[in-house]
C-alpha cells in the first residue's frame, strides 16, 4: 500500500513537471560569493526532487542498519518463543497419549527456549517416572526447582505426588507435611496429604483434615462419605488390635451417630468387638441393620454374636428363613443359634440346609461341633476333613484367580506398551 502511494506520487509530480516543462521556461539562479548557477525552473524541480529521495533512501538505510541487531534479537525471543510453545505442546500431547520417551524428548528441548523452563522439567518428570527412571525424575524435579525457587508449591505438590505413584508415602507425607505447614489452605495439598495419611493408615491425622476438606468442597458427597467409612474403620480395627475393650467402645462412640447406621461401621465394629468376650451390645445394631437391608456378612456375623436373650435372637434370625430362604449364611447363622441353645436337632437340619446351598468350610466345622457335643466323634472327624478339603480347594481357586489377574495385568501392561 506504501509502496502504490509513493508511485502515485511521483507519477504526480512527474506529470506536474512536465507539464511546467511545456508552458514556463523560467528561469533559477543561484549565487553564492564567488561562484553561481543559472538553470531552468523545470530543471531545478527535478533535481530537488533527485537530491530529497536520495537523502531520504539514504536515511531509511542507516536507519535499518542500525536498528539491525534489535530487530534481530527481537526475531530472536519470537523465534524461541514459538519452539517453547510447540515442544511444551508436543510433550504435553505425547504426555496424555501415553507417549513419555517422546514426550521427555520434546520437553527437554522446549526447555533449551523458554523463558520458564519449570514447567517443562516437571511434565517432564512425569514423563520419566512412566519409563520407571527415578534417578531421571529427581534429576528434573531438582531442574525444576533451580528454574524457580519460589514455585515450591507446585515442585513439592508434583514430586509428592510421584512418590504417591510408587507407593512411598512415607516420603511423600514429609513434603506434605512440610508445605502444609506454610500453606494450610491450599486445596490440592490438603487432597494430597488427606491420600497420604491414608496411604500410611495414619487414620487419627486423616480424620483431622477431614473437617478442612469437607468445608473446602473438594470432594463430593459420596466421596467424603467413603473418605469417613475408610477413616473411622481404620479406627476401629487399630482399636481393636490393641486388645482395649474400652478403646473399641471409645472408638464406636467418636463415630457421629447418623454414620454409626452405616453396614460396612457395623461390620468392622462387630468383627473388631468378637475378639473379647461381650459382644451382645452389637446385637442390637445387626437387629436393625438387617431390617433395613439384608446382607449375607450382616446375617453370618449375627450367628456369631451371643445376645442377651438367645432365644429371641433365634426368633429373630428365623422371621427371615420365608424370605431368604436361599441364602446359606442365613441358615449357617440359625444352626449356630440353635447349638448355643443346644437344641441339636434343629442345629442340624438348618446347618445341612447350609451345607446343601452351599458347601462352606465354616458349615463343616459346626456340623462337627455338633456331633462332638453328641459323641459321634466319628461323624464329627468326617465333617472336618470335609471342611478341610473345602477350604484347601477355596486357597487353591483363590490362588489359581490372583494369578490369572496377574497374567491378564501383564497381558495388558504389554500389549500397550506395543501400542505405544
Amino acid at each position: 500500500m506504501r509502496l502504490l502511494l509513493l508511485i502515485l506520487v511521483a507519477l504526480l509530480l512527474a506529470m506536474t513537471i512536465g507539464m511546467l516543462a511545456a508552458h514556463d521556461t523560467g528561469q533559477v539562479l543561484i549565487s553564492i560569493p564567488g561562484w553561481s548557477m543559472q538553470t531552468s525552473l523545470v530543471f531545478f524541480l527535478a533535481l530537488v526532487l533527485v537530491l530529497f529521495f536520495s537523502a531520504y533512501i539514504v536515511i531509511r538505510l542507516l536507519s535499518r542498519l542500525l536498528a539491525a541487531p534489535a530487530m534481530w534479537r527481537r526475531w530472536r525471543r519470537q523465534r524461541q518463543r514459538q519452539l517453547s510453545e510447540k515442544y511444551l505442546s508436543d510433550g504435553l500431547l505425547a504426555l496424555l497419549e501415553g507417549r513419555p520417551t517422546e514426550a521427555e524428548e520434546d520437553l527437554i528441548k522446549g526447555a533449551r527456549y523458554s523463558a520458564s523452563p519449570m514447567l517443562n522439567f516437571l511434565c517432564a518428570a512425569r514423563a520419566a517416572q512412566r519409563q520407571g527412571s527415578s534417578k531421571q525424575r529427581d534429576h528434573y524435579l531438582e531442574l525444576a526447582a533451580g528454574a524457580n525457587p519460589d514455585e515450591k508449591v507446585a515442585i513439592g505438590l508434583t514430586r509428592s505426588e510421584l512418590l504417591l505413584e510408587q507407593k512411598q508415602a512415607d516420603m511423600a507425607l514429609e513434603i506434605l507435611t512440610g508445605l502444609y505447614h506454610e500453606y494450610p489452605q491450599h486445596k490440592r495439598l490438603q487432597l494430597l496429604l488427606l491420600r497420604a495419611c491414608t496411604e500410611l493408615q495414619a487414620w487419627q491425622d486423616a480424620l483431622g483434615l477431614l473437617p478442612a476438606v469437607e468445608k473446602a468442597g473438594l470432594l463430593s458427597g459420596e466421596e467424603l462419605q467413603a473418605q469417613k467409612i475408610m477413616i473411622y474403620s481404620g479406627l476401629l480395627q487399630n482399636a481393636g488390635e490393641s486388645s482395649s475393650k474400652k478403646r473399641l467402645d471409645d472408638a464406636w462412640n467418636d463415630i457421629p451417630r447418623k454414620l454409626r447406621r452405616t453396614t460396612s461401621l457395623i461390620k468392622v465394629y462387630t468383627l473388631e468387638k468378637l475378639k473379647f468376650a461381650d459382644a451382645a451390645d452389637c446385637e442390637p445394631l445387626l437387629q436393625q441393620s438387617l431390617q433395613n437391608q439384608w446382607d449375607s456378612e450382616l446375617v453370618n456375623l449375627y450367628g456369631l454374636v451371643e445376645g442377651w436373650d438367645a432365644t429371641r435372637q433365634l426368633e429373630f434370625a428365623e422371621e427371615f428363613s420365608t424370605t431368604h430362604p436361599q441364602d446359606p449364611w442365613l441358615w449357617l447363622a440359625l444352626g449356630r443359634l440353635c447349638l448355643r441353645s443346644s437344641l441339636w436337632d434343629k442345629a442340624q437340619t438348618y446347618l445341612k440346609r447350609s451345607l446343601d446351598l452351599k458347601p462352606m468350610p465354616e458349615t463343616c466345622h459346626e456340623l462337627a461341633r455338633l456331633h462332638e457335643k453328641q459323641g459321634d466323634y466319628s461323624t464329627a472327624s468326617g465333617y472336618y476333613q470335609q471342611g478341610l478339603a473345602l477350604a484347601t480347594s477355596l486357597a487353591k481357586h483363590e490362588t489359581v484367580k490372583l494369578q490369572e489377574q496377574v497374567e491378564q495385568a501383564e497381558a495388558m501392561t504389554a500389549g500397550a506398551r506395543q501400542v505405544y
